[in-house]
This record gives structure tokens, C-alpha cells and sequence, in this order.
């Protein structure tokens, strides 16, 4: 029987840094501190631990290597860790991240005898083909690292992902149920009612039709084709404009080169990673957002964008699919012509615009952080209790199957 207060273990390559699964991570980790009585321990390499954070919030920070500066990623492999754990408090490992940090999870969860379960968002292959030159490429087509990722969610209790589109797609590279589908979540601050207070005019958007891309300037984001396309969008609407906002990434210098040009200076702006207060206020502002990537695992700026009554327009693909109501929050498009469209009609029609807004602000309340993360405990007390013990007596895994799927149609946030 579960413990009245457990002690979760968060395992991660990734948590300080800025990008979607540190980011992640750390909102549910600081939200199952604020809003439930458990204490969560994170174990993480290169974390920055906050001045006055929740005392039932444990950083256990591992030494890594910053390899890159833009990013802030660190690089650990604590092979020194990963057979000797002193860590017997643990109840539950959570593993968000599947190599390094999450063999070392595997190992500990063994020797102490607790369940595991795992968070799968960003999928290994489509960014080592993008990150590794010709080595990456190879090992993606070769399917080496799909059978790695199936190897190792092969041994949790159960895997969750963010979206239905992620389900279909780890179903698609055969990997085992039971996985369920529940939202990363947002802040719930993210849904605060603000007042605009000049933001306009701080970011020299004056009374132009604006649209939105927030998002590290990264490859897989594809912020140059956005760029491109958006010259077309502004001859149909001349008094648009494209802001984008974001850290730093491997695309930065194309990025901003391409910006200066005279063809697009007047029309594009890039304002780099703003303040918390303006990311929400221009939320709040501007008329449309956007993101345009085919492997999310959910696309969380378009969540935090609903929360403030914008619509978005994206690209019809994995991750984003589920988080866009096509005719009803927003568009979804199947390529770049279908963007432009897409984004020139919500320019050009006020009223549909707002109606999307408005739907798009009542579907955003599902994805509050703060009933994220109680969702979560229940199922971990689920895992324990009843899931658990059938892994461990070697059941057949049509068992856990049927049982996870009972289970979840209790939790409105859930779906097999």
C-alpha cells in the first residue's frame, strides 16, 4: 500500500535549461511540491537551484559539461552513480529522459524494488538525425535508436506521453502498451488576466495585425521557412507583422542575418528571450500565434497562448494536432502554402479571430498545471498499489493493460 506521503524521484538529463522537456519538468516538479504534500526529489546534472523554493522540493544536482552555451545543455554520464544507490526513501522513479540519467534510474529503481514510469516526449532519432552530423542520420535510418528507446520503456510499469499523435506514433514503432496520453500542462500563471500597458509600444508593434512565434531558434522549428513565408502573408496584409521570441539556438545567426535584409527588416523582428511579464502580456496582444515543427510533444507555447485568448495556426503533425482544434481554436496546415492561407484568412476576419480566441481561452483550462500534477499522484498510487505488483509477479502484460485502462477513465485528464 502506497505511503500517505511519498517520496517521488524525477530523473532527467535536462532541467534547468531552456528548452520544451526541462522546461516541462521542472513546471511539474515545482506544481506536485506547491499543490500536493509529497516530496519530489529531481535528480539532474547542471541544475540552478532558486533562492526560495518549496522545502518538499529535493535538487540533487550532478556534475555535467556545458557543451553549448546557446542552449545551456549539459552533458553527464554519471556511470559512477549508477550501481551504487544510497537513495532507499525512493518510492517511485519517474524518468523523463531516457539515456544517461534514465539507465542510471532503471538500475536504482531495481535494487530498491520500486516501480518505474516514464514520460516520453522528444523521441531520441529525430534529434540525433538533427544534432549529429552524418553519424545521427545514419543511426536514425538504421532504427538503432528506435529499438534503444523500445528496449528501455519496455521496462517501466507504464508511459505516458503528452498527446494522442505521440501515442500513435510510439504504437507505430512497435512499442508496448500500456502507454496513456496526459498534457506536460502549463503554469497556471500563464491564465492571469493582465493589461496590455504599452506592451505595443515597447516592441514596436503599434496597431498591426501581429503574429506570434515563440520558440528557441532551433532547426526543427523552422523559423527561417516561417520568415520566407510571412513576405507572402504581407503583401495580402500589409499591416502585419511577425515577432519572434526565444533563446538562442543553433539557428540563431541564420536568423537574425536573414532578418536584417532589407526584403524583411520592416515586416520581421526578432526580440530574444523577453521577460516572463511580456511573454504574457504580448501572449495577450498579439492576434495569432504559431508554431511550425512535425515531431512536438505537445507545443506548449500554443497552450500558453490558448491561456490568454489567442488562437494559433500550425502545422498538422505530431504533437500540435491535438493541441489545435482545427475550426475552433485555430488552424492546422499540411504545409506552407496552407500556413499562409491559413494565417491571411484570421488576419483578414476580425470576428472569427475572436471566436477563436475565446474558444481557445475555455479549452486551455485542461491543461492547468495545477491538475496536472494531482492527476500524477493518483496515478503513481495506482502504479504502487495494483500495477506494480503485477510486473513483479510476471503477469501477463494483457493484465496491466486491461487495469491501466479501467483506471484512467476516473482521471477526465487522461486518455488511453
Amino acid at each position: 500500500m502506497a505511503k500517505d506521503k511519498l517520496d517521488i524521484g524525477f530523473f532527467t538529463s535536462m532541467y534547468s535549461q531552456i528548452n520544451g522537456t526541462a522546461i516541462s519538468v521542472r513546471n511539474l516538479a515545482e506544481a506536485m511540491a506547491k499543490h500536493t504534500h509529497h516530496n519530489i526529489h529531481v535528480y539532474a546534472p547542471g541544475i540552478q537551484k532558486p533562492k526560495n523554493g518549496p522545502k518538499n522540493l529535493r535538487l540533487h544536482s550532478f556534475f555535467g559539461a556545458k557543451i553549448s552555451p546557446k542552449t545551456g545543455f549539459v552533458l553527464s554520464f554519471p556511470i559512477h552513480k549508477y550501481f551504487f544507490c544510497n537513495k532507499d526513501y525512493l518510492d517511485i522513479a519517474h524518468i523523463h529522459t531516457h539515456a544517461t540519467f534514465g539507465s542510471m534510474a532503471i538500475n536504482w529503481a531495481k535494487y530498491l524494488g520500486i516501480p518505474m514510469v516514464g514520460t516520453h516526449n522528444s523521441p531520441l532519432s529525430f534529434y540525433t538525425s538533427q544534432y549529429i552530423p552524418v553519424v545521427g542520420k545514419l543511426l536514425s535510418k538504421m532504427d538503432w535508436v528506435w529499438r534503444y528507446e523500445r528496449h528501455i520503456l519496455d521496462k517501466y510499469d507504464l508511459v505516458a506521453v503528452p498527446t494522442k499523435s505521440k501515442k500513435d506514433l510510439l504504437i507505430k514503432q512497435r512499442f508496448k502498451e500500456p502507454i496513456v496520453c496526459l498534457t506536460n500542462g502549463i503554469n497556471d500563471i500563464y491564465y492571469n488576466e493582465l493589461r496590455e500597458n504599452g506592451i505595443r509600444d515597447q516592441y514596436n508593434l503599434g496597431n498591426k495585425k501581429v503574429l506570434l512565434y515563440a520558440s528557441r531558434l532551433s532547426p526543427e522549428k523552422h523559423q527561417i521557412s516561417i520568415i520566407k513565408t510571412f513576405k507572402k502573408i504581407h503583401r495580402e496584409v500589409p499591416d502585419s507583422h511577425l515577432l519572434l521570441v526565444g533563446s538562442d539556438g543553433p539557428s540563431s545567426d541564420h536568423v537574425k542575418k536573414l532578418i536584417r535584409k532589407k526584403n524583411y527588416r520592416e515586416f520581421v523582428s526578432y526580440a530574444g528571450r523577453v521577460p516572463f511579464n511580456d511573454l504574457l502580456k504580448l501572449y495577450n496582444t498579439v492576434d495569432l500565434s504559431c508554431l511550425w515543427s512535425w515531431v512536438e510533444a505537445e507545443g506548449l507555447v500554443l497552450i500558453e497562448a490558448m491561456a490568454q485568448g489567442t488562437p494559433s495556426v500550425g502545422a498538422n503533425a505530431c504533437g500540435i494536432s491535438n493541441v489545435i482544434r482545427h475550426g475552433k481554436t485555430g488552424y492546422l496546415a499540411n504545409n506552407l502554402v496552407d500556413f499562409k492561407e491559413k494565417v491571411v484568412k484570421l488576419f483578414k476576419d476580425d470576428d472569427l479571430r475572436a471566436e477563436f480566441g475565446e474558444n481557445a481561452k475555455r479549452v486551455a483550462e485542461s491543461y492547468r498545471i495545477s491538475n496536472v500534477a494531482k492527476t500524477w499522484i493518483k496515478l503513481y498510487e495506482f502504479i504502487i498499489e495494483e500495477l506494480y505488483p503485477l510486473r513483479y509477479y510476471r503477469k501477463d502484460r494483457s493484465h496491466r493493460v486491461k487495469l491501466v485502462k479501467d483506471f484512467v477513465k476516473e482521471l477526465p485528464i487522461v486518455r488511453f
